[in-house]
């Protein structure tokens, strides 16, 4: 995992804290996320980085549309493949958001 970080996206949590019968050390990581989420001042990206990504994205948006119903968003906007030429569907690739 560790080798990977450095030409994949990903991350590797650790805690060296240990304290006998409460605490114990931890690792978490992972590399190749199927999202991406970014973010500044109130802008919000989450953008599907390969084809799991893009599975997740509809259940993303109908959160997000459901927070704007809630006027807690100001504005969900969405981004889709290019359209294929054998008449399937586009597949959704990035959503913003506005808060």
């Amino acid at each position: 995992l560790i080798q990977k970080i450095d030409s994949h996206k990903g991350v590797l949590f650790t805690s060296s804290y240990e304290f006998p019968g409460r605490y114990a050390r931890w690792s978490l990581g992972f590399v190749d996320p199927p999202l991406e989420v970014s973010g500044k001042a109130n802008q919000c990206t989450i953008k599907a980085l390969n084809d799991r990504g893009k599975v997740l994205l509809p259940a993303v948006e109908k959160a997000m549309q459901e927070l704007k119903q809630q006027n807690v968003l100001a504005e969900v906007t969405v981004f889709q493949d290019t359209t294929p030429g054998d008449g399937t569907v586009a597949a959704m690739v990035q959503i913003d958001v506005t808060v």
